[in-house]
């Protein structure tokens, strides 16, 4: 009974997000990376003040970790309403040249993968910049990279079709053998989806085979699994609507980026989902040190995650829809906002602080325009 009391309490009551509270907190985020980026144009770090950490050796796996991070940082930046100051212009800058410095991350080992959220979140900086600057100085570089890491990510694709980042399995092959996480899998598949856009050629065959082993981890209840090897087990907790509701929004916004057209009633379930139904086991999941260490098998590294891709999802719902849940999406990225101005969901040696901001960005700039339409009636 004890271990479900807080099942049993109220959650904390909120003051109901505005849009001038959600500017406020986009102003300061955004202060706050300016504030971190480090001297050489990137964000992040393997320091840490904690003695357990999760598994990452260096330096490869570490490296990972902040081009990743970096990546994630810069397309946040670049869309976030914020004034387009010098200073946020000067540190896109810097991130960019980071990036082309440092993208080509080596595999840490046969068992750490973490390269590939780094190609992932990379590729997706990478397309955005040449969309939003294509005659940009350093754009035949920025598509030489961007080209560079589709190439990467056909090497690094699982057997079955995604991308994973840990084989635990025993099998460390040159072509990943274990499974595939089908989050990690639609990461990528977005970032290739950004390269597309801006005329990288991305080979359809690559594509094909990682779609389709998202769609093998979708359940009757229209969630997905963990993976292709967690589709076994699809009653287990993690694959329960609580235990994914974190990464169902970021599956759904890949395969319909690849031409699947789930509908409405996909959409509003999967927000559905994370924002009400199942939110209080996703805020349970927040801080906590050990992963998967919450009901249903969440981690708090997930909240963030699935709220920044909820927040592509609510883009493509109807107005009256987004009217609807501008608000939650809000709320719920707002629980995770500190007095400094960062956000973050788990502590991750020092790069929680910029991904997790990075991800509050995207989800408030889509919540923002929500509900800056509420005040102006539309």
């Amino acid at each position: 009974m004890l271990a479900l009391l807080p099942l049993l309490l109220p959650a904390a009551p909120q003051d109901a997000p505005t849009s001038e509270r959600v500017q406020a907190a986009l102003d300061g985020g955004v202060a706050w990376l300016l504030e971190h980026q480090r001297e050489d144009g990137g964000w992040g770090s393997h320091h840490s003040a904690r003695p357990i950490e999760v598994y990452c050796s260096p330096p490869g796996s570490h490296q990972a970790f902040r081009v990743g991070t970096t990546g994630l940082v810069l397309s946040a930046l670049m869309e976030a309403p914020v004034e387009r100051t010098p200073e946020l212009e000067g540190a896109i800058t810097r991130g960019f040249a980071h990036l082309l410095e440092g993208h080509d991350v080596k595999r840490q080992s046969g068992i750490e993968h973490y390269n590939v959220w780094a190609f992932g979140y990379a590729l997706q900086a990478l397309g955005e910049r040449l969309a939003d600057a294509p005659d940009a100085p350093d754009a035949v570089a920025l598509r030489a990279a961007a080209v560079h890491l589709v190439e990467k990510l056909g090497r690094y694709q699982s057997v079955d079709g995604g991308w994973g980042y840990l084989s635990l399995w025993g099998y460390e092959t040159y072509q990943p053998a274990a499974t595939s996480m089908s989050f990690t899998t639609a990461t990528i598949l977005i970032g290739l989806d950004r390269a597309r856009c801006v005329g990288v050629e991305v080979p359809r065959a690559m594509v094909d085979k990682a779609v389709a082993s998202i769609q093998f981890c979708r359940t009757p209840k229209g969630y997905y699994t963990y993976g292709p090897l967690w589709s076994k087990s699809p009653a287990s907790g993690i694959n329960e609507p609580a235990g994914a509701a974190c990464r169902t929004p970021a599956c759904q916004e890949a395969v319909e980026l690849w031409g699947t057209d789930l509908g409405d009633e996909d959409h509003v379930r999967g927000l559905r989902a994370l924002l009400i139904t199942q939110a209080r086991f996703q805020e349970l999941g927040l801080r906590r040190p050990i992963p998967h260490e919450s009901w249903y098998g969440i981690s708090g590294y997930f909240y963030l995650y699935g709220h920044a891709y909820a927040g592509y999802q609510w883009e493509r719902l109807g107005p009256g829809q987004r009217a609807r849940y501008a608000g939650p999406l809000a709320q719920k990225v707002l629980l995770t906002r500190q007095p400094d101005g960062s956000f973050w969901d788990y502590p991750l040696y020092s790069y929680h602080k910029p991904y997790g901001t990075a991800y509050a960005l995207i989800a408030l700039t889509r919540a923002y325009e929500g509900l800056s339409a509420g005040d102006r009636g539309g």
